[in-house]
């Protein structure tokens, strides 16, 4: 997967920058034995071809990874980010640090604009089978990076992923229906049946579209529109995101009523 350079499409050099630092610090942690898989935000620019930048990067860790391993790799990792954007006064703290969480920020200057950026590695479920694959990266090349390969969410695991993000009860973020909205042509619905009871299933279908019209076009400017090109925020007016909301519960009703189908088969 090329990925596009985000001064390219209107970004402004601080996003620019955090870019170029979680990439170095993505292709450092695929050269190592830390056995991470890549998901969320990122793996949705890489595998997906979204044009949506995130300000967090998130992992799953496979079993028999301890946390310290982890801990090592996730540090030297964002050290070495950080040379590679020439980043000032930089800094890696840790923010938590359990048997089930890494979570890390690495934070530093670049012309005098504070760049920060958080990376979390989750050890609480295993990735099932079948729901990663390895993807070649190729970053801008004004970043000098090389390409490398990475292990990622599949297509479809990264929608069934949104769709129990997007139906969290204490979550409610524009950036799911966005995805969902890239995901739409997904096929979730194995994934869906496998991991949720019918009596969630029919739950998900009787209320996705409650809860994604809760997520309003307001909010989508405030927490959305800042990580996607500036020529993509014109379609997103309100009758725009109505729209795409309305398209994305669709979605979602058809995924979890087919994996209804296949629990009842």
């Amino acid at each position: 997967m090329s990925i596009f350079d985000p001064s390219d499409r209107g970004f402004p050099e601080a996003l620019s920058v955090i870019d170029r630092c979680q990439l170095a610090m993505l292709r450092e942690l695929a050269s190592s034995d830390a056995r991470l898989v890549l998901k969320g935000g990122l793996a949705m620019r890489l595998v997906v071809g979204s044009m949506r930048l995130t300000k967090d990067v998130d992992f799953d860790r496979a079993e028999g990874i301890s946390t310290a391993a982890v801990k090592a790799a996730v540090s030297r990792a964002l050290h070495r980010a950080a040379q590679s954007a020439r980043l000032l006064e930089a800094q890696v703290d840790e923010l938590k640090v359990t048997d089930t969480t890494v979570r890390m920020r690495l934070a530093g200057l670049v012309s005098q604009v504070p760049v920060k950026f958080v990376v979390e590695v989750s050890g609480r479920d295993p990735v099932p089978q079948g729901g990663w694959s390895r993807v070649t990266v190729s970053p801008p090349a004004r970043y000098g990076i090389a390409p490398f390969a990475v292990s990622a969410y599949t297509h479809d695991m990264l929608a069934a992923s949104k769709v129990l993000a997007v139906m969290s009860a204490n979550r409610n973020v524009p950036r799911d229906v966005f995805d969902l909205n890239d995901l739409s042509g997904a096929a979730p619905q194995r994934l869906l049946r496998s991991r949720l009871s019918p009596a969630a299933l029919q739950g998900i279908r009787d209320e996705v579209l409650e809860k994604v019209c809760a997520i309003g076009p307001a909010q989508a400017e405030v927490e959305l529109f800042p990580y996607i090109p500036p020529d993509d925020r014109e379609g997103l007016n309100p009758a725009g995101w109505d729209d795409m909301t309305l398209r994305v519960a669709e979605t979602v009703q058809r995924w979890v009523s087919e994996a209804l189908q296949l629990a009842e088969e």
